[in-house]
Order: structure tokens, then C-alpha cells, then sequence
């Protein structure tokens, strides 16, 4: 009797534990988004530097209001040790190339500009604390998208009135076109936050030979 019991206490806890995974499912299909690899970076007008600083695979990213994205990032990402007050990310450098975005629908930036379809370069960019920015928003890693054309050389170091100065081509405005970062979440899935941003948490390989986990916001804007 006794291995009967066992046996059903075992088939009750797997009945649990498949009905919990389910329920899991739902939650991410029920989010709306889905992310997937993809194969390399081939758009012609990418330079060979840019196509060998990537990773061979990218990720496909859909959101069920018709958004579509695609992302690669740098292979290896550098990383460094420094201080920066209240950076999500300070192991990342001011002007450092961090990957490649492709909207094939064109997307919104952060401030609620157009960003017209095609593809962009991404480099990180810690918002100045000063009068200027503060209350922007509430975290100040930023990631600033520029046209391939404008940025052919990943290994280079842009400074900031530069970066903004190349970013704002993308808009076509006195602004850069600036994409927040957020909290990361799990890695590979695209969720809403608890600030109703919807998040894009991907992991890459740095030079240091660990990871970084980084949040890309991809749906959300400025509330001023």
C-alpha cells in the first residue's frame, strides 16, 4: 500500500508542476510579445567592421500590436569598472558601441519622436544630471540609435555632443533619438515592468568573459 501512496503523491506533484508551467505559458503568450534568434547582420549598407563587432545571431523581437525589432550586439560588449551615481549599468562606457537595432516598421524613441524604418547603430549614454535632464526619467542609462551611415567604426569612443549630434539624423531634430534602459528581467523575454514600460532583458557576453545583462525599453515614453 505504502508504494502506492508514494507513487500518487509523486503523480500529484507532477500534475502541480505541469499545471504551474502552464499557467507560466500563459502569462507570456498573454503579454503579447515574442522573441526568437535570428541569423546574421546583412544589410548592405553596414561597413565589414560593423558586421565582424556583432554577434553571427541576433534576436527577433514581435509585440502583438504589430511592433517588430531586431537586435545584435556587440561580440564581445567592453565593460569597465567605474563610478557612476545611480547608473543602472556603470560597467558600460559613456559613447561605447553596444550593438545594432533594425526596425523594418520604423519605431518611437523615448521622447515620443519617429524613428523611420531601417537600421541603427546603439551606444550607451549616461544622461547628464544636470537642470537640463533631471526628472526625465527615472533611470539615466540611455541608448542613443544612429544611422549606420553615420557610424561605421564600432571600436570608436564617441563623445557626447558628437554622439548626439550623429543620433539626432535619426530624428531629423535638434534631439538624439534616445531609447531607455531599465531594470533587467529574464534574459531573452520581452515583459512590462512594474512602471508599464515593456522591457526587452537580453544577456551578453563581455570582454571581461562574463555577461552582462542589460533592459532595453521598448514600448514606453517620457511622462514629460
Amino acid at each position: 500500500m505504502r508504494p502506492m501512496v508514494h507513487y500518487a503523491r509523486r503523480f500529484c506533484f507532477f500534475i502541480i508542476l505541469c499545471l504551474v508551467a502552464a499557467c507560466l505559458v500563459a502569462q507570456v503568450h498573454a503579454a503579447g510579445s515574442s522573441v526568437e534568434r535570428t541569423g546574421a547582420f546583412s544589410a548592405p549598407e553596414a561597413s565589414s567592421d560593423l558586421k565582424k563587432a556583432i554577434e553571427d545571431r541576433g534576436y527577433r523581437v514581435a509585440l502583438d500590436d504589430g511592433w517588430r525589432a531586431e537586435f545584435w550586439f556587440a561580440s564581445p560588449l567592453a565593460t569597465a569598472i567605474k563610478e557612476s551615481a545611480g547608473a543602472l549599468y556603470p560597467e558600460l562606457t559613456n559613447g561605447e558601441f553596444v550593438g545594432v537595432v533594425s526596425f523594418p516598421k520604423g519605431s518611437s524613441d523615448y521622447r515620443g519622436q519617429a524613428i523611420p524604418a531601417g537600421a541603427y547603430t546603439l551606444r550607451y549614454q549616461y544622461l547628464p544630471q544636470d537642470a537640463n535632464h533631471m526628472g526625465v526619467s527615472p533611470n539615466p542609462d540611455f541608448l542613443l540609435a544612429v544611422p549606420l551611415a553615420a557610424d561605421p567604426d564600432p571600436a570608436a569612443v564617441l563623445p557626447f555632443k558628437k554622439l548626439v549630434s550623429l543620433s539626432a539624423k535619426t530624428t531629423g531634430t535638434a534631439h538624439p533619438a534616445v531609447i531607455a534602459m531599465a531594470p533587467s528581467g529574464t534574459s531573452g523575454v520581452a515583459a512590462k515592468d512594474d512602471q508599464g514600460m515593456t522591457v526587452f532583458t537580453v544577456e551578453i557576453p563581455a570582454a571581461s568573459g562574463m555577461t552582462e545583462k542589460l533592459g532595453i525599453v521598448l514600448k514606453g515614453q517620457a511622462t514629460q
